[in-house]
């Protein structure tokens, strides 16, 4: 396809494939003519991995290089590409350092939670750290608030996250992966809220309306 059709499949203004390409986010067209090119699905894919890391992942350029390139890693294993993309998505998404008074009262409540867990994240890693600043955050504005009161969204967390994998890791497909962890990561956070929306509806007694 010409990169006019390109443009219009992915939603992407034709300067920014140009862009994209001159960065080498993109791989560049085959030469038809002088300043032509054609383009074909796996451009298309790589167009719409960009504007979903972007996009509904919020990622700089340079955390798009980072997961690109891991995606473009014949020799990553899925773990390591699933730590990629947290780490990209976390770094976009940092907040500001927690109150270091609140941030010593909750850390070994969190340590102790994730032993429990037995889950295999490092103690050096971004996940521990910005789930300490949430819960600090929460204990320097006087919200009371322990690690504990976080085993069910542990629960669910770890069913989905099963689930999720299980379906992308058995396609072998990478950019599936990488997909189903961005969406899935937005989906969840919005059905939360719609969850919370709903149950202050049933408190409060009023009448909700159904979806169309």
């Amino acid at each position: 396809m010409k990169i006019s059709r390109l443009s219009r499949l992915s939603g992407v203004s034709i300067p920014t494939i140009k862009f994209y390409v001159r960065e080498q986010l993109l791989p560049a067209g085959i030469p038809t003519a002088r300043n032509q090119a054609e383009y074909d699905a796996t451009h298309l894919t790589r167009l719409r991995l960009i504007r979903l890391l972007t996009g509904a992942g919020m990622m700089s350029l340079a955390s798009v290089r980072e997961v690109l390139a891991a995606v473009d890693s014949d020799q990553l294993p899925p773990p390591e590409l699933v730590r990629v993309v947290n780490r990209a998505l976390l770094a976009e998404h940092a907040g500001p350092p927690a109150d270091r008074e609140a941030y010593d009262s909750v850390a070994p409540g969190v340590d102790r939670m994730l032993q429990r867990l037995g889950w295999r994240l490092g103690r050096s890693g971004p996940e521990r750290e910005r789930l300490i600043q949430a819960l600090a955050a929460l204990r320097a504005l006087g919200v009371p608030c322990v690690a504990e009161e976080l085993a069910p969204y542990a629960e669910v967390a770890e069913k989905l996250a099963a689930q999720s994998l299980d379906r992308a890791t058995g396609s072998g497909d990478a950019v599936l992966l990488v997909a189903r962890i961005v969406l899935f990561d937005v989906a969840f956070d919005i059905m939360r809220r719609m969850a919370l929306q709903h149950r202050l509806a049933e408190v409060l007694g009023e009448p909700g309306d159904p979806p169309q």
